[in-house]
């Protein structure tokens, strides 16, 4: 039955979002700021990428970091 298929398949997304919302909140809490950036951009979470590009620009050479770091980003996350 292919609803049943969608069903699994839903559900795999569904907790594949979870684990990485989880991840997100993992380096925030570790303050691993610059893969958190990456993940939150990801994720499509505009509100979470400006809380992480705070919290990176409060520390020490935090600017150079978040210039390096978005020079990798792909055009589509910029």
């Amino acid at each position: 039955d292919v609803t049943e298929i969608e069903e699994k398949e839903a559900q795999a997304k569904q907790e594949e979002q979870i684990m990485k919302e989880q991840e997100l909140s993992n380096l925030l809490h570790e303050k691993r700021y610059l893969k958190a950036l990456g993940l939150a951009i990801s994720l499509d979470r505009p509100h979470t990428v400006l809380t992480v590009v705070k919290a990176i620009l409060k520390e020490p050479d935090g600017r150079k970091h978040l210039e390096e770091n978005i020079v990798r980003l792909r055009k589509d996350q910029k």
